[in-house]
C-alpha cells in the first residue's frame, strides 16, 4: 500500500521503524521540515536539544556504546555540520554507530551563492567535510530516494564494524511530496549478527589452545561490541587462560574474576603485560594491536610475536595480520566465534596441561602484588588530593550497575589502569579518537540509554572548560549525570611527557596560570552552581567520599569539583612504556 508524504516525513517514519527511540541536535532552515516531521513523532522520537552539535554527536556515540542501538545527530549546513565533525570522527575512529543527518540547499540555487553554502570548489560541498569520518556519506537530492537511503545507511552503520553514516539532504528532498511504500517494522530485514569462523579455522584454534603450555587471551572492544563477556570469560575458564583487554576492552571480563588481569601496553598492569609478554599462544580478539596497547610495538612491551603464537578474530578482516603476523586469523561474530570454541573444547574434554596451573599462580602472584602496590595510592591520606585515592572513593561510592564515561588526558589513565570494571559496558573510553569532550558531553547519550543506572562524568578541567555548553543541557532535561571535575590546573597529559623529554619547567600551553604565573583553577563547582546544578568544591581527603556519595544518590544532576596535586601521575611499573623518537 502506498502514501503519499513529504521527504522529511519519511525519514522521520523510517527511523521510528526502525528503532531509533532519540534525536538530537540544532536546527536551521535546511533542516526545519525534518525538525517538524519528528514533532509529529514525539510518540517515539524523543527530542534532545544541546547548545553545541559536539554534544549531539558525542551523546550519539556513548548512547550506541551503552545500548548498542544508534541515535541520529543532525545539524544545519557547513557550520553547524562542522561542529559534529569531532565528535562524529572520534564515533567513526572508535567503532560506534550513529546517524549523522545534515541538511542542504535547495538544489535549485546550490552554487549560485546559497546562504552558508559550501560551494568554492564544489557546489553543496557539506558532505566532503565528513568524508573519511564516516562509513559512507550519501546526499540526497529527492525524495523519491530517502527511504532506499536511509535504509541502507542504517544497515551500514549496524553492520559488521560499526561506524557513523553520514545522509546529506536538500532543502527540496525535505519539502517534496512523492508516493511511498513503507516497510512495515516487522519486514526490514535487519542484520543478525552470527557469523561464524569456518569449520577448518575453528578446528585450528582449538588445536593451538588446547597443546599451549602458557595461552593467554587479549579481549579488545570488538569483543565489547559483540556482547562477548559470558563466552569470553567461559573460554578463558576452561582453558585455565588469563585474560588482559585493551582500554576499549576494559569489562569484558569482569576484573574481579581470578583471571582477569588488567589492561594492556605503557599504562597497563604487571601481570596483564606479564601475561601477554610469556604466554606461548595468544587468542586476541577484536583487537586493533594499536600504538597505546603495544607500547608503540616494541619488543616485549608487552608483545613478542613471534615467538608467540598468534590466533586472531576480528568482525573486520582489514585488521587481522595489520601488524603481528596471525598464525590462524578468523573474520567473524567474536561472540559466536566464541560460542564454538567453548562448545569445541567441550567435546574434547582434555585437561589443561599442568604447566599452566604453575604460570597461572605466578601470574597471581603479580597480581596480588600489583594490587597492593594500587591499594596505597587509592587509599591514600596525602595532601594534596591524590587521584587515586579518587579513584578508590569512586569505586566505593559507585553501585556496581553504576557507569562511568571517562574523558581522556591524565585523569582517564588513572581510570583505566585503577578503576576496576565489574560489568561490560560500566566504564566507557576513547582511544581511537580520544577526543576531548567525550565524557561530559557523551553523559547525556550513557544517561538516555541507561536511564535507572547511576552515570558518572570522569574528566579533567582542561576538558571540562572546552565542554561547559553541555551543562546547560543536562540541567533543562534534569539528566541525573555526576560530573567529577579532576581539577590540577593544566594539561597533565601533555605537561608530563613535556617534563620527561625537554626538561621541568619547559611548558609552554599546558600549564593554566595567570600573566603573574600564578596557578589559576577554574571554579567549576561555582559554575555550575551559576547554570542551576547542585555542586559541591572538594579541597580536602576527607571531603571526597562523602560528596560523591550525595552526588550519585542525587536524582539531579550534580557536580563535584575535587583539587588534586599536579604532580600525581599514575603508575608506569606494568612493563609497558610511551616511545617519542629520539630527539637529534
Amino acid at each position: 500500500m502506498t502514501t503519499t508524504m513529504r521527504g522529511a516525513e519519511i525519514v522521520a517514519e523510517m527511523l521510528v521503524r526502525l528503532g531509533v527511540t532519540h534525536v538530537s541536535g540544532i536546527p536551521g532552515h535546511t533542516v526545519l521540515d525534518f525538525v517538524d516531521a519528528v514533532y509529529d513523532r514525539q510518540d517515539h522520537l524523543t527530542a534532545v536539544l544541546p547548545r553545541n552539535e559536539e554534544t549531539a554527536a558525542f551523546a550519539s556515540d556513548a548512547f550506541y556504546r551503552v545500548s548498542h542501538r544508534p541515535m541520529v545527530a543532525f545539524a544545519h549546513i557547513s557550520v553547524g555540520s562542522a561542529n559534529l565533525l569531532t565528535g562524529v570522527t572520534n564515533a567513526y575512529l572508535d567503532s560506534s554507530a550513529m546517524i549523522v543527518i545534515t541538511g542542504e540547499s535547495w538544489s535549485r540555487i546550490q552554487g549560485r551563492g546559497a546562504y552558508q553554502e559550501l560551494a568554492r570548489d564544489r557546489d553543496a560541498g557539506t558532505p566532503d567535510m565528513f568524508r573519511g569520518s564516516v562509513k559512507r556519506s550519501w546526499q540526497v537530492h529527492r525524495a523519491d530516494r530517502l527511504l532506499e537511503t536511509v535504509l541502507k545507511a542504517y544497515r551500514l552503520a549496524t553492520s559488521g564494524r560499526p561506524g557513523p553514516v553520514h545522509l546529506d539532504v536538500t532543502q527540496d528532498a525535505w519539502a517534496d511530496r512523492v508516493e511511498v511504500a513503507l516497510p512495515s517494522a516487522e519486514t526490514l530485514g535487519l542484520i543478525s549478527a552470527g557469523s561464524r569462523a569456518s569449520a577448518p579455522a575453528t578446528e585450528a584454534i582449538l588445536d593451538l589452545l588446547e597443546h599451549a603450555k602458557r595461552p593467554a587471551i587479549l579481549a579488545g572492544g570488538g569483543a565489547v561490541l559483540a556482547e562477548a563477556s559470558e563466552q569470553l570469560t567461559a573460554l578463558a575458564e576452561a582453558l585455565r587462560a588469563p585474560v588482559a583487554t585493551t582500554v576499549m576492552g576494559k569489562g569484558a571480563i569482569a576484573e574481579d574474576h581470578p583471571l582477569a588481569m588488567g589492561i594492556s601496553g605503557w599504562i597497563g598492569t604487571e601481570p596483564a603485560n606479564t601475561a601477554l609478554r610469556e604466554c606461548d599462544v595468544l587468542l586476541a580478539l577484536g583487537t586493533r594491536f594499536a600504538e597505546t596497547d603495544t607500547s608503540a610495538w616494541q619488543e616485549g612491551k608487552p608483545f613478542a610475536i613471534p615467538p608467540t603464537r598468534l590466533i586472531q578474530i576480528d568482525i573486520d578482516p582489514g585488521e587481522i595480520s595489520k601488524y603481528y603476523p596471525a598464525e590462524i586469523g578468523a573474520v567473524g561474530d567474536i561472540r559466536a566465534v566464541l560460542e564454538d570454541l567453548v562448545t569445541g573444547l567441550k567435546h574434547r574434554s582434555a585437561s589443561a596441561p599442568r604447566s599452566r596451573e604453575d604460570w597461572i599462580g605466578q601470574l597471581s602472584e603479580s597480581k596480588a602484588r600489583w594490587r597492593a602496590q594500587s591499594q596505597q595510592l587509592l587509599s591514600s591520606d596525602a595532601f594534596p588530593i591524590q587521584t587515586g585515592r579518587v579513584v578508590g572513593e569512586l569505586r566505593a561510592a559507585l553501585p556496581e550497575n553504576g557507569l562511568v564515561i571517562s574523558d581522556v588526558g591524565n585523569a582517564h589513565k588513572w581510570i583505566a589502569q585503577q578503576f576496576a570494571a565489574i560489568r561490560p559496558r560500566s566504564v566507557l573510553s576513547t582511544m581511537g579518537g580520544a577526543a576531548m569532550g567525550f565524557g561530559p558531553c557523551g553523559a547525556v547519550g550513557a544517561q538516555l540509554a541507561a536511564p535507572g543506572r547511576p552515570v558518572v562524568s570522569w574528566v579533567g578541567d582542561g576538558s571540562m572548560s572546552m565542554s561547559l555548553h553541555v551543562l546547560p543541557t543536562v540541567v533543562e532535561y534534569n539528566l541525573p549525570i555526576t560530573y567529577v571535575v579532576v581539577n590540577d590546573a593544566m594539561y597533565g597529559a601533555v605537561k608530563r611527557p613535556q617534563d620527561t623529554r625537554y626538561g621541568p619547567g619547559r611548558n609552554l600551553f599546558s600549564v593554566f596560570q595567570t600573566q603573574g604565573g600564578d596557578s589559576y583553577r577554574l571554579d567549576f563547582a561555582a559554575i555550575a552552581s551559576a547554570m542551576g546544578m547542585e555542586a559541591q568544591r572538594v579541597t580536602s581527603v576527607e571531603e571526597i567520599g562523602p560528596a560523591l556519595r550525595r552526588g550519585i544518590a542525587t536524582p539531579r544532576p550534580f557536580l563535584v569539583d575535587i583539587d588534586v596535586d599536579p604532580a600525581t601521575f599514575v603508575p608506569m611499573t606494568g612493563g609497558g612504556t610511551f616511545v617519542m623518537p629520539a630527539l637529534g
